[in-house]
């Protein structure tokens, strides 16, 4: 076990899957951190896949993969895009977690101002980016799947008093599947005495493989290094 060692377990979002929050994983792997990406059960990109798994699976796919991590290292954040961060503060409450961060993470969902203004820009720029993942999504999300969201969405407000350590949110403010009202609700619900918000002007939703993401990558590795300092930990480099 490499016990003075800074371990990341970083999360990805409903319907989605690794590639939203690969750069993140290996930007931190390359720069010594240890991490692990869970794959969320049932996310596949098939809709039939996505049936037959609920939250509680969502839940124990990340926490399986924290056990494993534990056997590196007990020195553990975790980081969650979107509903990953729900999932994050849910397995938080069960172990001694040294941080948390959430990246886009709902408590308020759907910016519908934001989608309609992206529609517009599709057809103003004849690009229709937007239109053909908001689709992709849809067939990714039955309608289970969809109630499984909101019952985590539900557990998780419930549980963010309990959490207690230093916490990390990132937004960005053109976010059209989370309204920004999340951020200030997380921030105040949450018992952490070392908390902090980081907004961004561009990004969208998937924020991490947008041109924001050196941006917020760095936020991300100024925050971590404050615990490796807070809790004399080493990293290679």
């Amino acid at each position: 076990m490499q016990k003075d060692k800074l371990g990341c377990l970083i999360i990805h979002g409903f319907g989605g899957g690794i590639y939203e929050i690969k750069p993140l994983a290996d930007y931190l792997t390359e720069n010594g951190y240890i991490v692990t990406c869970t794959k969320l059960k049932g996310h596949t990109g098939y809709g039939l896949d996505m049936k037959n798994a609920n939250y509680k699976d969502w839940i124990t796919s990340a926490e399986e993969d924290l056990i494993e991590l534990i056997k590196k290292t007990n020195n553990i954040v975790i980081v969650g895009f979107s509903m990953g961060g729900l999932i994050a503060i849910n397995i938080a409450c069960k172990y001694n977690i040294k941080g948390i961060v959430t990246i886009n993470t709902p408590i308020y969902y759907w910016n519908i101002l934001r989608v309609l203004i992206n529609i517009i820009d599709d057809f103003k720029n004849k690009k229709f980016n937007n239109i053909k993942r908001y689709i992709k999504a849809k067939k990714a999300s039955p309608i289970i799947s969809m109630l499984n969201f909101l019952l985590l969405l539900k557990i998780t407000k419930t549980k963010l008093t309990n959490i207690e350590c230093p916490f990390l949110i990132t937004q960005a403010k053109d976010d059209d599947t989370v309204r920004l009202k999340s951020v200030n609700h997380i921030y105040n619900n949450i018992s952490s005495k070392e908390k902090e918000i980081k907004f961004y002007e561009k990004g969208g939703h998937l924020i991490l493989i947008s041109r924001t993401k050196d941006r917020i990558i760095i936020d991300i590795e100024i925050f971590l290094k404050k615990l490796i300092k807070k809790y004399d930990l080493s990293i290679d480099n």
